[in-house]
């Protein structure tokens, strides 16, 4: 009986020492990692190397044996460990699979530590693997590998969730990414906070969505961004804009006229509301409107152009009206062909204008060559075909 009892108490003492002996790696894990944060304030955290390196051989004993690999703190230390140790290094192709590692030991030690008892050394892990994703995403950038820093600036915001600044600049390298999508994700989210630059924010989101075709959207965020700022002039002019591409110009006159009065020497809200009263039908109002674009700017080629285009066609309308009489209505008919031949000539000037401002453009040639068409003045009709015939 003796024998036998002896027995059992060898190999209850063997059993007991190869306990303590795991839970002795994960306290030589604790120590040393331990003593190296404590250089690593100093600044010394090179001198403090070999005891990491010392945590690492210590954590990787105690995370696989059978007594210590369930302890959510085993775990939590090796996340810690790895990631000091990716930080440590500036070695990419060493340090991914060490903070891959820390990256899987920390959602462990979070799974496992279902009481909260290691919270704030958890935390501490989060902050660790949010700073190497954030070190390498700002590299990243700065060496235009924009594909690579999205994906770190991504994964940081796994770690520190809703932060701003980390947020724009996810959303910043997917546009040069070219991955639109993700950057219109990351900007609507800024756009849901205070975030010190959201001006600009709702002024680029409105333009990627325009990139990507949806220009409801582009409107929607213009004027949501207006809204809130009151006295940006760029989301105002966006906002503008946009609506008169898709028709809708009746919906913004109002708008037009509030900031061409806020900006009376910005040449663009007079021509903008000359566009849109001509589209309202309007012609009076839109040519008063697109004169005033011309006394702020005597060389605003595209005012020319549209003004010029609206005199020429109230001559055209009159010459039209005219040819429509019946025969026995030969005076009034000499009466407005006379008329209309005095507005193409209130338009002449305009569309030479126009056409010297901008050699180039073919609707100003076009418009002057039916100036010369409808006077048959054959000369300058094929002058001006020559010119035509010059432009791609």
């Amino acid at each position: 009986m003796k024998i036998k009892y002896l027995a059992i108490t060898i190999a209850l003492a063997i059993i007991t020492q190869v306990t303590l002996a795991q839970r002795g790696e994960l306290a030589n894990a604790k120590s040393n990692y331990e003593k190296y944060t404590e250089l690593k304030q100093f600044k010394s955290a090179g001198l403090g190397a070999t005891n990491l390196q010392e945590a690492k051989t210590s954590i990787d004993k105690a995370v696989v044996h059978e007594k210590t690999t369930s302890d959510p703190l085993a775990w939590t230390y090796k996340a810690l460990i790895y990631a000091d140790l990716a930080l440590l290094d500036s070695v990419v192709s060493k340090t991914e699979p060490l903070i891959s590692e820390a990256s899987d030991a920390l959602k462990k030690a979070s799974d496992l530590d279902k009481a909260g008892t290691n919270k704030s050394l958890i935390d501490q892990a989060r902050v660790l693997i949010y700073r190497y994703e954030l070190n390498k995403g700002v590299k990243d950038y700065q060496s235009s590998r924009y594909d690579d820093a999205f994906n770190a600036f991504s994964k940081a915001l796994n770690y520190k969730p809703g932060d701003t600044t980390l947020t724009y600049y996810t959303g910043l390298s997917a546009i040069n990414a070219k991955n639109y999508k993700a950057a219109i994700q990351n900007y609507e989210q800024l756009t849901k906070t205070s975030f010190s630059s959201n001006r600009q924010i709702y002024l680029d989101l409105s333009r990627l969505y325009v990139m990507q075709g949806d220009t409801l959207s582009g409107i929607r965020v213009a004027s949501e961004g207006s809204k809130k700022y009151t006295t940006d002039v760029p989301l105002a002019t966006q906002e503008i804009e946009l609506n008169l591409m898709i028709g809708k110009q009746k919906e913004v006159i109002n708008k037009i006229i509030d900031q061409a009065q806020k900006n009376p020497k910005d040449k663009l809200y007079p021509f903008y509301l000359g566009i849109a009263y001509s589209a309202n039908n309007e012609p009076v109002k839109a040519e008063e409107a697109y004169k005033n674009a011309i006394t702020i700017d005597p060389n605003y080629a595209n005012a020319y152009l549209n003004l010029a285009g609206i005199l020429l066609n109230r001559g055209i309308d009159t010459y039209n009206t005219a040819n429509k009489l019946p025969q026995n209505k030969q005076k009034e008919y000499d009466e407005m062909i006379k008329k209309a031949y005095a507005q193409f000539d209130v338009a002449l000037p305009y569309l030479q204008k126009a056409a010297d401002l901008d050699p180039t453009s073919r609707l100003a040639l076009e418009n002057l060559k039916k100036y010369y068409f409808i006077k048959k003045d054959k000369a300058k009709e094929d002058e001006i075909n020559k010119r035509l015939s010059t432009l791609k």
